[in-house]
Formats: C-alpha cells, structure tokens, sequence
C-alpha cells in the first residue's frame, strides 16, 4: 500500500482544519503512522487542507444566488487539482473534505436552497459525475458531528469576516445532508467522532487521533498496487523507457518459459482488458470467454434460479479445455477468468441468492476439485481488486445488452465484492492455486496507460521468475 486516505468531513466551524493540523505533528502523528500497514519507513502524514479562492468564497457569501454555481466550480476544481499530489505521496493523507462533499452537501444544498437553477444543477452534476470517474474514494471518512449552537459558537471564536453572515437555517441543512451523506453515499468505513465534547481542546484531540488509529486497525486493507507512486513520480521519459524496458524483458522471458497467466476479478474491473494488453503487447497468446457465444449465460440472466446449477458445469468444462490449452507448452498465454473464481465466488454467492441449493453446491464443489486435481497448475494469478461502485460504473459503461438488462444488479456486484476481497488467500487456503498471485488495484492504476501497465509487467516479470 501507498498510503492511507482518511477523508476529515463536516459542517463548517465544526474543527476540521483544527484536527488535521494536530495529527500531522509529533506526538500524534507517530500514533497515526504506527498504524500504517506494511510499513517500510518512508511513510509520513500528509496534509490537504481545502484549497479556494478567497475571493470566490466572499463573492458567495455575499450574494448566494447568483455565485453558487461559480463558486461550488471553483471548490470543486480546488479538490480535483490536490488528487494528483495525494496519489505520490507515501504514508498517511488526511483530506479536509472530500471530494464527494462538493456534490452531495454543498452542491446539493444550493439545489435544495434555490441558489442554483435546475440546469446549473444538471450541469454541475454531469461535471461531477464525469470528473470523478477514475477518482479513488478514501479508505477511511471520519465525520465530525456537531449541532447548529456548537457550529455557530465555533464560527464566531474563528472570526472569519465572510462565515459571520451564515443563517443557522443553513448549517442545519448542511447537517441534515451530511447525515445522509455518511449513512448513504460512502462506500468506505466511517468514524462518527461527536463535535460537541466539551473537553479540553488538546484532549479531544488527542482522544480523536487514538480513535482514528484504532479503526484503521480494525479495517481489511489489503497491500494491493505497491511501488506505482515510483513509477508515477519518475519524468515522463523516464518512466514510459522503463516500461519499455519491463515490457521487453517480460516478453523474453515468455518466450524462453512458456507460462500460462489467469487473470481474476470482479465483473467489470478490466479482465478482458488487461488481457488484451498483455497479448498484443507481449506477443503471447489469449483465451477468453465470450459471453456472446454461452449457450446458458442469457438463460441464466433471464431466469437464475433454473439454469444456475448447468450454467456451472458448463463453465468448468469450458475452463478445464482452457486451462489444457494454456498449458500445453508449445508457447506462453493470458486467460481471461481463473477456474476456481466459478466456486469459491460466484457458487458460494449463488448458494446465498438461492440459486443454487446446498445439495447443487456440495455437487459442484466436488466436480471442481476432481477437475482441478487433474489439471496443469497456472503458473500465476491476477487478482484484480476494485470497489463494487468502480465494478458496477464500468458495467453502465460498456453496456452489454445481457448484463443491463435483466442481468446483475448493484447489490449482486457489491455481493461478490465480499468474496473477492479474500480470493487471493482463499485460492491458495483451499488447494486451488499453489503459485504466486498477484493483486492489483484498478482503482490506482490505468491498464490502458503505457506507464502503468509497465509497472504491470515489472511485477509479473517478477511474480514469475522468483517462483522458479
């Protein structure tokens, strides 16, 4: 893991800025860092603080209605333009906001306040929806919650001249977003610290810091995509020749020991993708599944409860020829899905929805095992990770008739999450995978990106050779 991203959000005056700015000096900072997973001694506490025009925010304030829409742009923009500096730093990053506020508090109330008209609403949001795309969420929020007296009282000791104008009506619509806001709209953990404490200031600070170590220890975050921020932080020429260089030597390598790659992941994260990179770039072979060509798959889309059970054993028999085929050693190839992710994920997960009984899944389980006993080992496994909202954007966006239409839903994708998250143990634990795997967040990385996906192939390159 390159760093931790802790999100610090809520309602103005409520201490942000105050937290942030104890947390990145001794002695809280090393609380923070010791909690940081897989440390290798370059870590440090970053800050982002909220970055705007002091202008714009006056401008505001003075007259709501007609620089609303002006101004969330510009806080908005203000956030983008920090994304770059957070994905090179090493360690701990603590945002003051989140991108995500700009949309659903701030940009939302104006809505809601009749500062903005309905088509400056539909304008920021298409802004917003296409700006934050490829835009990582952080790992932790921690919400600092206060009622309208505590925020007023806190506006007035800081004394800024443009806040001294903020109408309570309009914090306690900035509280009641913010309520749905953490319940609703954050797919990452959430820390609820209580802002109205009365305790000493340098306690409560104190207290907070401890807190937020504690509930970062209590969350799974997987070391996934280690050493990109190398990459990414090297002058473009540098960087794109060191993934030539990576690209080349992987590719000899192919040659010289004939290797079959499987590539595992949630649908929608990029397998096919990645796949296809890795055979024309590398001149290897590729074998994938087209879903097109499945006699069952529609079927199943269409009525899962009846043809879940054939659907799977059709799958095992396709995957069985697959994997003979990729390892036949007359040359190297990439395998678009690995065979045991039809059991250990979407079995499982159909057992759960009631489309498969226990009798089908323990008759399953044993035609899996028989099979891959039987089988050539892959020499590695991608696990590519990502979160279920990233999974399900990409699903709109490519659009496949079969899979929109009648076929997963958002909570199906946010299901096999769950069983993704401990594919990559679960695959070794149970007897399905004795080689290297290695995981990959497409959250940080760009596979169509010739830097990134050099970055890719360095791993591999290294995944491979280590392991003969």
């Amino acid at each position: 893991m390159e760093n931790l991203r802790i999100g610090i959000v809520g309602n103005i005056g409520v201490g942000k800025s105050t937290l942030i700015e104890a947390a990145t000096k001794p002695p809280l900072d090393k609380v923070l860092l010791n909690c940081f997973p897989d440390a290798r001694g370059k870590e440090k506490v970053h800050v982002f603080p909220e970055e705007f025009n002091p202008r714009v925010f006056d401008e505001f304030y003075k007259d709501p209605v007609k620089n609303a829409f002006m101004a969330q742009i510009e806080f908005f923009n203000g956030r983008l333009a920090r994304e770059k500096k957070i994905n090179e730093c090493i360690g701990i990053i603590l945002e003051d906001r989140v991108l995500a506020e700009d949309y659903y508090i701030f940009g939302q109330a104006q809505r809601v306040l009749g500062n903005m008209s309905a088509a400056e609403f539909l304008a920021y949001e298409r802004n917003y929806r296409l700006m934050t795309e490829k835009t990582r969420c952080p790992d932790l929020v921690v919400y600092l919650r206060a009622d309208v007296a505590t925020l007023l009282k806190r506006i007035e000791t800081r004394g800024r001249e443009s806040e001294k104008s903020i109408p309570p009506a309009y914090l306690a619509t900035l509280n009641t977003l913010y309520e749905e806001f953490v319940s609703r709209h954050l797919p990452c953990p959430v820390l609820t610290i209580d802002g109205n404490d009365e305790r000493s200031l340098e306690e409560f600070l104190e207290r907070t810091v401890w807190a937020i170590a504690e509930e970062v220890k209590g969350i799974d975050l997987r070391v996934t995509t280690p050493g990109i921020s190398e990459w990414v932080l090297l002058p473009e020429t540098a960087a794109t020749l060191r993934a030539i260089d990576a690209e080349r030597r992987l590719e000899d390598y192919l040659k010289q020991h004939p290797s079959l790659i499987t590539i595992a992941g949630n649908v929608g994260l990029g397998k096919s993708t990645l796949a296809a990179v890795m055979q024309r770039s590398l001149r290897i072979n590729g074998i994938y599944e087209n879903p097109e060509e499945n006699p069952l798959l529609e079927k199943f889309l269409a009525d899962k409860a009846q043809h879940c059970f054939d659907l799977q054993l059709h799958f095992l028999e396709m995957r069985s020829a697959q994997r003979r085929l990729g390892k036949q050693g007359d040359a190297s190839y990439v395998k678009d899905r690995s065979l045991p992710e039809d059991l250990l994920v979407f079995c499982h997960q159909f057992k759960e929805d009631n489309y498969l009984t226990a009798s089908q899944l323990d008759l399953l389980t044993i035609a899996f095992r028989t099979a891959a006993a039987s089988l050539p080992p892959a020499d590695l496994m991608i696990v590519l990770q990502g979160s279920p909202d990233l999974a399900w954007k990409r699903i709109q966006q490519r659009g496949r008739e079969m899979e929109v239409e009648g076929g997963w839903s958002k909570r199906e994708i946010q299901s096999l999450a769950r069983w993704y998250a401990s594919y990559p143990e679960d695959v070794r634990k149970f007897g399905f995978h004795n080689g290297p795997v290695l995981e990959l967040n497409v959250g940080q990385l760009d596979l169509t990106n010739r830097v990134h996906t050099g970055y890719i192939f360095e791993k591999v390159y290294e995944a491979l050779s280590s392991s003969r």
